[in-house]
């Protein structure tokens, strides 16, 4: 059994603004990831949040899609994690159309998601400006 303890310099941080996820890990930026927040109707709760929960594939009944990779951060639902639409929905809303957009969820490419879901543990902080 691996008993290693998390690493407790790991820290997610969203920038809603860059639309970018960055891993950072013992104060530096590890990895850098486009994703999508929420829409203008949908905000992604910005704050200090934590991983509560890593669920692995994850099915959304309440919006019947498919959310694998799921990295949740409060008890409402909200997750980092995998879609696949992801690209040019990052560029508009960094462009400023905040009409596209999740349901207040952080979307990565599959790619994407699977790493951060790797890298990350449940207590790992999640900060969200």
């Amino acid at each position: 059994m691996n008993h290693a303890k998390p690493d407790k310099t790991k820290r997610i941080i969203v920038n809603l603004n860059r639309q970018v996820v960055i891993a950072n890990q013992g104060g530096e930026a590890f990895r850098t990831f486009d994703c999508v927040s929420g829409d203008e109707h949908h905000r992604t709760p910005t704050g200090h949040h934590h991983v509560i929960r890593k669920v692995n594939p994850y099915f959304s009944t309440e919006y019947q899609v498919q959310m694998d990779h799921a990295l949740f951060f409060t008890n409402r639902g909200h997750a980092i994690h995998q879609s696949h639409a992801v690209g040019a929905l990052s560029l508009l809303k960094c462009a400023g159309f905040d009409s596209v957009g999740s349901h207040g969820c952080v979307r990565l490419s599959e790619e994407d998601a699977t790493r951060l879901f790797n890298w990350a543990h449940v207590g790992t902080p999640v900060w969200i400006h």
